[in-house]
């Protein structure tokens, strides 16, 4: 049977409160069910936000949560929230404020609250809830938890029965350094894999780095095994991360540069794939290293292959207020195919400001039968005072929103790659590596990088197409190059 998609739709949502925010996304049926979090006119504090929404994006009703002891549900993350396998409901967790304690709540089908329960960690000082999975014999809860030492923050994992009782707890830590999840993927019933960061804190902004650490565990929480990158901003993270049939590891990070007209860390994000041992095997970029704030939120695997991107992306409108800087942080899409082709992308801004501009956030998103996707998020406005609206965008298949224009690049073709005539040559190389064929102009950096990934040479600002491999003992490399705020990678040997 063939499934038709559905018109598209920008649309944000009031729901008659002061803020709104759409983090994490669950698809039942021809409904899209929301969880996040909504401040309404009235109330105290933050509640937790539980909405039903058509696949058409009509509103069919919301139900808001507020703590009994008027604190707030501040923080719900993308991927904290799941349809339960026996469709009794859903479970969602997140973090409660001022007590700094994490929850997880349960809903029926209708979104009523059936089960609250809140931990308390007395060993911790701030918790953050940010993923829940569902097994066959419970839940994992996984997040981050700030030592009330050393003040890093350290990757946890909970194991609950299907009441929410805690089975066992473990946390994982980086010596000296904090350690960030990005998220956990269930392998078999015995290997869990997570993903995440690590930086040293404390350190001027000028001596930041990040590791990459992609490590597993056994069905009690046991280490089971782990892989760290060497510290630098070539890599700040391992985000969502994929196992793909072949056995390759894919996942999404950002590289980083110092800007120190600003004293911050621009970045821009990047695809990295990696074979079994995680030796490097190609890397890709998005955009452009510009901000701090540009950068992949989150990241779906698609029914047909391939992955969407979700985050935020700066953009220059040709309107006022700041006609030379970023007046509009906006939403981006991204999709890329099971061959890591870039297929296409598109911005999207809901409100537009000429006074004040706006910032646009993309969380999570969804894939329809048909293959249309929906992202969430939200927007902020500033006038006549700032406000927080949840967000839905749908898109086809070919990234087109029917009721605007259709800003995305156009699905890959080989002809179309900047890079389709680029060579390396001699390879393999004995002294010396040219490169022809590339687009003209200045190389903003040319790098080798060994198969674990750590840079060995680097040059840059040049016009010279020619790479001195004399400095490197035998073996097989990557030369990366950047032209243009273009990136690509390729494999060479050394002998």
């Amino acid at each position: 049977m063939t499934v038709v998609a559905q018109s598209g739709f920008n649309r944000s949502y009031d729901l008659g409160g002061h803020a709104a925010a759409f983090c994490s996304l669950e698809l039942s049926g021809d409904t899209v069910i929301v969880y996040g979090t909504n401040y309404q006119n009235g109330a105290s504090a933050f509640g937790m936000l539980f909405a039903r929404i058509d696949t058409f994006g009509n509103l069919l009703d919301y139900n808001v949560y507020n703590d009994s002891l008027e604190d707030d549900f501040t923080l719900v993350y993308q991927n904290s929230f799941i349809k339960l396998s026996d469709g009794s409901g859903y479970a969602g967790v997140g973090q409660i404020f001022q007590r700094i304690d994490g929850y997880m709540a349960f809903f029926d089908i209708a979104g009523n609250v059936t089960k609250y329960v809140e931990y308390e960690d007395q060993y911790s000082f701030v918790e953050f809830f940010k993923q829940v999975i569902e097994l066959n014999d419970g839940f994992l809860i996984l997040g981050e938890k700030q030592n009330p030492i050393t003040y890093n923050a350290d990757i946890f994992v909970i194991k609950t029965d299907f009441n929410g009782n805690i089975i066992w707890e473990r946390k994982y830590p980086t010596l000296n350094r904090a350690t960030y999840l990005s998220k956990c993927i269930i392998l078999n019933i015995n290997e869990y894999v997570i993903s995440g960061s690590t930086t040293k804190k404390n350190v001027p902004t000028s001596q930041v780095t990040n590791t990459s650490k992609i490590f597993a565990i056994d069905s009690l929480g046991n280490l089971k095994w782990q892989w760290e990158s060497q510290p630098s901003l070539d890599e700040m993270g391992a985000g969502t991360t994929f196992h793909t049939q072949d056995g390759k590891w894919v996942y999404f990070s950002a590289r980083g540069w110092y800007n120190s007209t600003y004293n911050e860390i621009s970045r821009q994000p990047i695809i990295v794939v990696r074979d079994s041992m995680f030796n490097l095997i190609q890397t890709d970029t998005f955009g452009v290293a510009n901000s701090p704030v540009t950068v992949f939120l989150n990241t779906i695997s698609l029914h047909n292959g391939g992955w969407l991107a979700v985050g935020t992306n700066p953009q220059n409108y040709a309107t006022p207020p700041l006609s030379t800087e970023f007046n509009a942080l906006s939403g981006w899409m991204y999709k890329i195919d099971s061959n890591v082709n870039k297929v296409w992308s598109r911005v999207d801004t809901a409100f537009w400001s000429t006074q004040t501009g706006s910032a646009n956030y993309l969380y999570d998103a969804i894939e329809l039968p048909s293959g249309s996707i929906i992202a969430c998020g939200y927007n902020r406005t500033y006038e006549p005072a700032p406000k927080d609206w949840g967000w839905l965008i749908k898109v086809s298949a070919d990234g087109c929103v029917d009721t605007l224009s259709c800003a995305v690049l156009p699905t890959h073709s080989p002809s179309l790659s900047p890079w389709e005539n680029l060579r390396l040559y001699p390879n393999p190389a004995v002294s010396e590596l040219q490169i022809t064929g590339a687009p003209t102009g200045l190389w903003e950096c040319i790098e080798v990088l060994n198969m674990s990934g750590q840079s060995l040479i680097q040059l840059y600002h040049t016009r010279d197409d020619r790479l001195d491999l004399r400095g490197l003992e035998n073996g097989v490399y990557i030369v990366r190059l950047t032209r243009a705020g273009q990136t690509t990678a390729r494999k060479v040997v050394k002998q």
